[in-house]
């Protein structure tokens, strides 16, 4: 049996992400005006990034705090800004693309994260590759469950 046996899709059943999704849950198309904050927000994300970097180089074979102190800071803001954004999406619809999914996501890199993690393991400092890893994904998980949790308690005040 074929796979659309199993999963029937109209054209415009697909997810964003390519899988079946629920049909009570339509996709809109991005406005002109959410791309265009999306764009904005991402350049002010990437370029901070980059000023960040560029103004406390960490030498090769050293921690990368610097990459390091980016993620987790936008695990914690978005984790924050998620439910803030939600509450405020009537009155201001392009403060989540601008914010989380432009700046945030420019601000934080999992590019450099896969990069720097690979130059530590083949430079053979097995334990700081570990650490890192470890202070990244464990680290940022729990900062978007802090930050959220923050989120909420500021909504109900």
């Amino acid at each position: 049996m074929d796979d659309e046996q199993h999963h029937p899709q109209t054209p415009e059943g697909a997810s964003p992400a390519g899988g079946p999704r629920d049909e009570f849950m339509p996709v809109a198309a991005p406005s002109v005006a959410a791309l265009l904050a999306i764009f904005v927000g991402g350049a002010i994300g990437t370029v901070a990034r980059y000023l960040l970097d560029a103004h406390h180089p960490v030498a090769q074979g050293n921690f990368p705090w610097v990459t390091l102190v980016i993620n987790l800071s936008g695990s914690l803001a978005s984790g924050l800004l998620i439910p803030l954004t939600e509450r405020m999406a009537q009155r201001a619809p392009l403060a989540r693309p601008f914010l989380v999914i432009g700046f945030l996501g420019g601000w934080t890199t999992y590019s450099t994260l896969a990069v720097e993690s690979t130059l530590l393991a083949k430079d053979g400092d097995i334990a700081t590759f570990l650490a890192y890893l470890a202070a990244t994904v464990i680290g940022g998980l729990l900062l978007v469950m802090a930050g959220s949790a923050w989120g909420r308690r500021m909504l109900t005040r």
